[in-house]
């Protein structure tokens, strides 16, 4: 007797549909793809109970006349493949065929449209059997999906919370709705609007709508061409970031997918404008002939195949780090809520009347510092004299401790990369609290200025140049050798080896578990040598796919921090002088090499603000 039989129609469409319509928001995908397909001009969302019992997607497009409104539950049935060769110059958002017979084998569909707005058809799919009916419809359609795996209770047990599968779903029709901004787009939660776009092609107008307005305040433009890539978008302020990566988006011919190298190539972009652990938002879209693009390789197609993908990607990088290179911002401090006091011998019914104070039921609230807003201090500022700080004798190599790397003569080639006198600007140095800030006057507010992060920021750069124009190495009077795990000499073993050499080190493997090192880099210091060696080949060892770009910004930013000034270091006002000189000569003066800000800025206004001043 035969064990191997074919499977009934139905079943294999059950089993088929496991591959599109995973939850709620998967069936949102596919339907609304299909409305953009279908050239429409405005799409209207409606889920309820996070769309496990209802979903409705109706459209103005093209709608489908009785033949075409059965064909389109049928397996395998598309109006957008005709042979292969489409398959290699997809134009359209869906084409796989069996969406609609896949989410009719798990849900209870309602199909109503027309082509003509006059007659219209209604399908009804229960239990793949079809209910035909003649209705009137306006031009377009109209999808029903009710009671999602009321038939599959396995898929339907093992779906998420509700506030999950709404989040889920909200992500895909926000997603959809930046897709293409020249379409409106109404979404409804439990018949509560959620958002509305207008469909004006207004891509920062679409991203207010659908995220917040607060979001265009800290967004960068982004617009580059050449012959083989067209990217335009927008990319987050280096202070506007989040815990994960979900809200790094990248669209292909307005396809919204997930490129893992242009990921990384965003990251890369960004460099130590990033704080560790934290990650920009963009909203990226990418031109490309639709030959270059494979998008038959996911059945949700979430991600694609592309043809010269690292020449892409390494375009992609820099059109980031001159989008950052052109942003010289120092990060604002908002004063979001103000203090109530305990003792006070102020008339209530006086405080009552200032528009500016807060509820009465805030008492004893601390001040919150925020860094949401950056405004280009470039432009606010010209260089003006220093006052009440003593003028530096330019011709002397100034000591501010004794192992502090930033401290060079004037004669140095290494650092000097001025800045133009716009690029500067006035202050006035009040002096250092607790030993860790310096406090600037500037024309509008104050400055706070971390010593530290300052210092590395000077530091890294000078490294930098170091390393990529003037790595010097000295031979060590006694040559170091360090064990390691025998698994790890072989590790090292592949191709590592050249990568550790041309950061200034020279190894050669010695004996099964050892490293014998023979030259270092210049700036190690001596006291450090052996704990620098070691970090950098235990790097190599655990990041298999490190870059030689990446190992040296890694050794950079190490030697960078170690050869700062700390925190309770003291300095006195020449010290504080020429640290902030070295600060504004540096390429980005506003992060250090980890991307925390080096200076905060309180406007006046938020001084005002905080002793209700601002009534004046």
């Amino acid at each position: 007797m035969a064990n191997i039989k074919v499977m009934d129609a139905r079943l294999a469409s059950m089993i088929a549909a496991g591959e599109v319509v995973e939850r709620p928001s998967s069936v949102l995908k596919e339907l609304i793809e299909n409305s953009l397909d279908a050239s429409a001009n405005h799409i209207t969302v409606k889920i309820y109970h996070a769309g496990r019992d209802k979903i409705i997607v109706e459209d103005d497009g093209i709608g489908m006349d009785k033949d075409d409104a059965l064909m389109c539950f049928k397996e395998h049935a598309s109006s957008k493949i005709k042979d292969e060769y489409d398959l290699f110059k997809i134009k359209t958002m869906g084409f796989r065929g069996e969406a609609l017979p896949s989410i009719a084998s798990v849900s209870k569909v309602t199909l109503e449209t027309s082509n003509d707005g006059i007659s219209g058809t209604e399908v009804t799919v229960i239990d793949g059997i079809k209910e035909i009916k003649v209705i009137p419809f306006h031009k377009g359609s109209r999808f029903t999906v009710e009671e999602l795996f009321y038939n599959t209770p396995a898929r339907l047990k093992y779906l998420k919370s509700d506030s999950t599968e709404l989040a889920s779903c909200i992500d895909v029709v926000s997603r959809l709705a930046l897709s293409r901004v020249d379409v409106s787009f109404s979404f409804y939660i439990d018949d509560r609007e959620h958002f509305v776009t207008s469909g004006r092609n207004d891509l920062l107008e679409a991203i207010g709508r659908v995220y917040s307005v607060d979001y265009c305040k800290k967004l960068i433009e982004v617009n580059y061409e050449d012959e083989l890539i067209s990217i335009k978008g927008y990319i987050s302020k280096p202070e506007f970031t989040k815990s994960n990566k979900y809200q790094i988006l990248t669209y292909i011919n307005n396809r919204n997918v997930y490129v893992p190298s242009f990921q990384r190539a965003i990251l890369d972009g960004y460099g130590n404008y990033l704080f560790s652990s934290r990650y920009p938002i963009t909203f990226l879209f990418f031109s490309l002939d639709s030959s270059l693009v494979d998008c038959n390789v996911h059945p949700s197609k979430r991600e694609v195949r592309l043809s010269l993908e690292n020449e892409l990607s390494k375009t992609l990088e820099t059109v980031i780090r001159k989008a950052l290179s052109n942003l010289n911002s120092f990060q604002e401090a908002n004063i979001s809520s103000l203090t109530r006091f305990k003792n006070t011998d102020f008339n209530e019914k006086s405080l009552e009347t200032d528009n500016n104070l807060l509820n009465e039921n805030k008492i004893d609230q601390e001040i919150k510092i925020e860094y949401p807003k950056v405004e280009d201090f470039l432009d606010d500022f010209i260089e003006a004299p220093l006052e009440d700080s003593s003028p530096l004798e330019t011709t002397k190599e100034v000591i501010l401790k004794d192992d502090n790397a930033f401290l060079i003569n004037k004669d140095d080639k290494i650092i000097e990369e001025q800045k133009t006198e716009k690029e500067q600007f006035s202050y006035r140095i009040i002096g250092q609290i607790h030993k860790t800030y310096i406090v600037l006057e500037g024309d509008d507010g104050f400055y706070l200025v971390d010593q530290h992060a300052a210092n590395e920021r000077v530091n890294y750069e000078k490294f930098s140049k170091i390393m990529t124009s003037h790595l010097e190495s000295r031979e060590l009077f006694s040559p170091y050798y360090l064990t390691f795990p025998t698994s790890d000499i072989v590790k090292l073993t592949q191709g590592k080896i050249a990568l550790l050499n041309s950061c200034g080190l020279r190894i050669e493997i010695f004996g099964s578990d050892t490293v014998k090192v023979e030259t270092v880099p210049n700036f190690f210091k001596n006291g450090d040598i052996e704990k620098d060696i070691e970090f950098l080949i235990q790097k190599v060892i655990d990041d298999k796919n490190i870059s030689l770009q990446e190992l040296r910004d890694e050794v950079i930013a190490s030697k960078a921090c170690k050869s700062s000034i700390k925190a309770n270091d003291y300095l006195d006002m020449n010290e504080m002088e020429f640290l902030l000189k070295e600060l504004f000569k540096c390429q980005n003066p506003t992060t250090c090499p980890h991307g925390r800000p080096t200076i905060i800025h309180f406007s006046s206004y938020d001084i005002e603000k905080l002793f209700k001043r601002t009534g004046k």
